[in-house]
């Protein structure tokens, strides 16, 4: 396999002892590690795939290149942004494609909505729609603004405003209820809740309020595929003194009087598995977090309560997808399909049988993913299953995917030919993830689920720190970069939010990384 980085040739080539330990190499232990190494820490980072970037990954079959998950990645492309100016002091060089139309809607009554990627645009179209509601139009987003900036300090920065408490506990359903009557605008303005993986009377106001403005500073499809934008950030990690271990499993965090001290490591070849320690002050958890503390941590190092929250909270839902290779499909009506497909109005039943299947053509933007003359689709269907009652994965797959295809083969034309089709079920995200169950997002971004009553970044015991989606403040590509910011500033001491909240660092570092309350208020108003 081509990399673009190095990783360690075998465990051989591993220190006895590092500064820090990262476990699993998703987008927030990639960012983390390249924080910890551009301070001046020796860092190792462990991943159990064979390749990085966890969702944020590709692969190919037959000359064409699929997105293993995650397809769009707000804010990234944009230089002005946090994480975009993030990516250029880290010295990461990845190519943004901007994304225009951001999203397209196909509708119950047959209709098509495409959201356009100016904000100006987008609430002319509609108003234009739905004259009537015009003025709650107007409302709705001025609201949706405020809690934008509001949410950023709050759940970015932990940064107490008093100003969100009497919404902190709205769900997107009660907010559009409490502001429009017409059943096609309100699912138009949640008509993308699946990226959520929960129904929007679980989906808190302020985060779905979040994400929908930062759409509208730029959503982005790196260049290459998702594969080249983690396979950067592992490059400049290594470039930093990193050191990347592949194909390898923490099997223990081991620690001390209730305090970490390493990770017990299982790596070599399938048939010469082998285990070994590796000692470091420092364990930063970027992997499920239920397996963080169930399996990784000794039972009596953790306290009954932090596994009883944990064992009280709620996962997203696992996604269905299917990777298509096809040609003979022209460009334009691809133009025309792409996007969510609803057949029922009732978006809290996006899990069951509301809503069909979002379908994606990355080489709309990035052409170079598919052989010439072809395209690369994925669909993508949020499934609300009990997990643990599926006694054969095989047929849970068939049914699913013979539903999807059926469908999707009456929007294709008959001109189509498929060379590439391939399925991954909930159990297929956990194998290759193990995220709990195949969460796409960690925990729901329920407002019970938020701030204070989600995980927080420093782990059950001293020295441990957690980075992704199962921490604060949530999922998503720009949450998960923030809590790796907000870990890495603990550690080191380097960035102006860990010293405001008290917590002495761990260890010294070099750098200086702003992400304080008052940068982040300046960005948003200018």
């Amino acid at each position: 396999m081509n990399r673009a980085f190095r990783t360690l040739a075998s465990a051989r080539g591993l220190a006895d002892d590092y500064d820090a330990v990262v476990i699993g190499a998703g987008i927030g232990g990639l960012i983390c590690g390249n924080l910890l190494a551009k301070a001046g820490l020796r860092v190792l980072l462990i991943e159990h795939h064979s390749v990085v970037g966890g969702y944020c990954s590709t692969f190919t079959r037959r000359g064409y290149t699929f997105d293993a998950a995650s397809h769009f990645y707000p804010l990234l492309g944009n230089a002005t942004s946090i994480t975009g100016r993030l990516l250029a002091e880290l010295g990461v060089e990845t190519e943004w494609i901007k994304m225009d139309p951001v999203d397209q809607f196909h509708l119950p009554d047959g209709s098509t909505f495409a959201v356009p990627a100016g904000e100006a645009a987008y609430l002319q179209q509609l108003k234009l729609q739905f004259p009537g509601e015009a003025e709650a139009i107007d409302g709705f987003f001025r609201q949706v603004r405020r809690l934008y900036f509001l949410g950023i300090l709050e759940y970015f920065e932990d940064f107490a405003t008093g100003r969100i408490d009497a919404e902190s506990g709205l769900t997107v359903r009660d907010a559009l209820n409490q502001w429009f009557t017409s059943p096609r605008l309100k699912l138009l303005l949640t008509a993308d809740c699946p990226h959520w993986g929960a129904p929007p009377g679980r989906t808190s106001f302020i985060f779905d309020s979040m994400l929908r403005l930062s759409y509208f500073l730029g959503n982005y499809y790196p260049q290459g595929g998702s594969q080249r934008f983690a396979d950067a950030l592992a490059r400049r990690f290594e470039e930093l003194g990193g050191h990347i271990l592949l194909k390898s499993k923490v099997v223990r965090i081991e620690t001390r009087n209730g305090r970490v001290k390493g990770v017990q490591i299982e790596t070599g070849a399938l048939r010469e598995r082998t285990q070994r320690s590796i000692k470091a002050a420092v364990v930063v958890s970027n992997a499920d977090l239920r397996q963080t503390v169930l399996k990784l941590l000794s039972a009596d190092e953790v306290d009954g309560s932090y596994r009883e929250k944990l064992a009280a909270m709620r996962s997203t839902y696992p996604c269905f997808l299917i990777h298509l290779g096809v040609e003979n499909v022209p460009t334009e009506r691809l133009e025309q399909i792409h996007g969510y497909h609803w057949r029922d109005w009732d978006a809290e039943r996006v899990g069951s049988d509301a809503f069909r299947f979002k379908l994606f053509v990355p080489s709309l933007y990035e052409p170079a993913l598919a052989p010439p003359g072809g395209h690369v689709l994925i669909v993508q269907k949020v499934t609300e299953i009990d997990f643990d009652s599926v006694d054969d994965w095989s047929s849970h797959k068939l049914a699913l995917e013979t539903e999807v295809m059926n469908y999707l083969r009456q929007l294709l034309p008959p001109t189509a030919r498929i060379h590439v089709q391939l399925s991954a079920s909930a159990m297929t995200s956990y194998r290759f993830t193990l995220n709990d169950r195949g969460a796409m997002l960690g925990w729901e971004m329920s407002p019970d689920q938020l701030g204070p009553n989600r995980p927080d970044i420093r782990g059950p015991v001293e020295g441990l720190y957690l980075v992704g989606q199962w921490t604060r403040p949530g999922g998503g590509i720009t949450p998960v970069i923030v809590s790796a910011m907000r870990v890495a500033g603990l550690i080191t001491g380097v960035s102006s939010s860990s010293r405001r909240v008290g917590v002495r660092p761990v260890l010294a570092g070099r750098r200086s990384l702003d992400l304080s309350a008052s940068t982040v208020q300046k960005e948003v108003c200018s």
